[in-house]
């Protein structure tokens, strides 16, 4: 076996790879190769300089993928892929990737790594606090259809071409995480939308989602306009535009207000994380 750093001719593979780890853990990946490219290169942002993948001769059997950028007032790695063939696991395979990783990440300047663990994955879960993560938070994910129609015609909807983000931050009552947060956004405006909520003249609610998936990137409605009827409304404008079922990630758990909103308007819980951070 042998490491290399990802390189772009790999993504194929890769592909392949994340498909036969999932599938092997009984969670099928739904993603066609062209939407995973655009999960893999432009929502995540692969860096190849900090990311690896191991080589059993030539196929490609297990992998670390990291993005990079300042979160949170951090130079931050994010893991946001770490997978092995489940003929390959119990070898060391992802130890063996990071112990190639961690030096140079160490010396370029990293302060941290952050990743997201599904909290049902016990042998993920142990394998990363051996290594020295330690969980920050929980987190939970919703899918589904809206159900609750409030008829709300008075309300208008645009699509904002204003990409200026941090004028949304009094409209929510926690920051995204990594993958969702302003930095990444703003590197990923292809495939993300922008719609504003206006309620006659006044600004009173946003949401931002990638339409080829029916995933919301951010949701956010102004404290004095809540109760009203607004984040249902912008969610159902979404379940409209993308018809398919809707996804939220990655909601912490003290978001008492929004996690109570998403089950009363049908969404299901389908599956909890947590947040983890390894210090370097």
């Amino acid at each position: 076996m042998s490491f290399q750093h990802y390189q772009p001719t790999l993504l194929r593979d890769l592909y392949t790879c994340f498909r036969w780890t999932f599938n092997q853990d009984n969670v099928p990946l739904r993603l066609s190769y062209d939407d995973f490219s655009i999960r893999m290169l432009e929502k995540l942002g692969i860096n190849g300089e900090i990311s690896g993948v191991m080589l059993d001769e030539e196929e490609l059997i297990g992998f670390i993928l990291h993005s990079r950028t300042r979160f949170q007032g951090l130079d931050t790695v994010y893991n946001g892929g770490t997978g092995v063939m489940s003929v390959y696991r119990g070898m060391g395979i992802i130890q063996e990737i990071y112990k190639k990783l961690l030096p140079n990440l160490r010396q370029s300047g990293a302060e941290r790594i952050l990743l997201e663990c599904i909290t049902t994955n016990l042998r993920a879960l142990k394998l990363y606090e051996v290594m020295g993560f330690k969980k920050k938070k929980l987190l939970h994910c919703f899918k589904g259809f809206v159900l609750l129609d409030l008829g709300l015609n008075h309300l208008m909807f645009r699509e904002a071409q204003d990409f200026k983000l941090n004028r949304f931050n009094a409209f929510a009552d926690f920051s995204p995480s990594f993958i969702d947060a302003n930095d990444r956004l703003n590197a990923n405006w292809k495939y993300e939308k922008l719609i504003e909520c206006y309620k006659g003249e006044t600004l009173a609610g946003y949401i931002i989602f990638q339409k080829h998936l029916g995933r919301v990137s951010q949701l956010g409605v102004r404290k004095d306009y809540r109760r009203q009827g607004l984040g249902t409304a912008l969610l159902q404008y979404v379940q409209q535009d993308c018809q398919r079922a809707l996804t939220l990630m990655n909601i912490p758990s003290e978001a008492k207000g929004m996690l109570q909103f998403l089950r009363n308007i049908g969404l299901v819980n389908n599956a909890d994380q947590y947040e983890m951070e390894l210090i370097l």
